[in-house]
């Protein structure tokens, strides 16, 4: 059988449907050697690679609440309303939630493990937003070819993760270093091309956002998030034509962060979408 890569991709509390994608995997005896994660798709890497099976994070994220993962910076938002009240002050405002809670709970998933030991090859995509350089935090040595990246490789895979969901204006970026972490998907929204680098021989990627421009945007906030769904997903568009042998869509629509009630439905989205094309995906592993 060829050496199989996952590339999860972002996309908030879509990023559950990966579990239903691996839960489908494992029913049929598919076992993913090297994984790599954006943002959301981070956080299932991570637990994938530390060992945890698809069911067993289905039942952990049924448990959560929204307030388990999402801290509001209250405290932020006022002193930044303050700041334009009053000219002479200024607060400015990094992102409406702080993130701590969301790392937290990852390193409690990860039993705070560190990238040098995790056996599975896994890469974790963020980026530094003072210098734009894709930041590809792995626990193998990958050459980088034609493309400039920073690799990182120490680091716990619950800091991995907290820099690469810190979606701008929504998360506060994360500092790592001397690097301010965002999110990975500006450059990288489906990490395919890093699969290819670890040395996977057919990589399939999991895109959560073929349908996100199916409805309508309202404020600001939703302004900022579909503008920057546009440039990453576009952008990756060619990645997963270079790099992917197969690409999956589950169909989600528009999902919130506070969503949780829907992570049974989300995950059955990704399973069903993945059962779909498992008899291409055996035939073409085994050809």
């Amino acid at each position: 059988m060829k050496k199989l890569g996952l590339a999860l991709g972002g996309g908030g509390l879509k990023g559950l449907a990966h579990i239903g994608v691996l839960q489908a995997l494992e029913h049929h005896g598919v076992r993913p050697e090297l994984v790599s994660g954006t943002s959301a798709g981070s956080i299932i890497a991570a637990l994938y690679a530390c060992g945890l099976n698809a069911d067993e994070m289905a039942d952990m994220v049924k448990q959560l609440q929204p307030e388990d993962y999402l801290d509001y910076n209250i405290r932020g938002l006022i002193m930044y309303a303050i700041g334009l009240l009053l000219p002479e002050k200024h607060w400015p405002l990094q992102g409406m939630i702080k993130g701590r809670r969301l790392e937290k709970l990852v390193f409690k998933w990860t039993s705070g493990k560190s990238l040098s030991q995790i056996k599975m090859p896994i890469a974790i995509i963020s980026c530094d937003i003072n210098s734009g350089l894709e930041a590809v935090f792995c626990n193998r040595d990958i050459p980088n070819g034609q493309r400039k990246v920073r690799l990182l490789r120490q680091a716990l895979l619950s800091e991995a993760v907290r820099c690469s969901t810190a979606i701008p204006a929504t998360f506060e970026p994360r500092r790592f270093g001397k690097l301010l972490m965002v999110d990975g998907g500006l450059r990288s929204m489906v990490p395919v091309w890093v699969q290819i680098a670890m040395g996977a021989e057919y990589v399939l990627a999991i895109d959560l956002g073929q349908d996100q421009y199916y409805s309508d945007i309202s404020g600001i906030p939703s302004l900022i998030s579909r503008s920057l769904e546009i440039l990453t997903y576009e952008t990756s568009a060619m990645d997963e034509q270079l790099y992917a042998n197969m690409v999956i869509f589950p169909a989600l629509g528009n999902i919130g962060l506070g969503d949780i009630e829907k992570a049974d439905w989300i995950i059955a989205q990704g399973r069903q979408a993945m059962e779909s094309h498992m008899a291409e995906l055996l035939n073409a592993l085994h050809a």
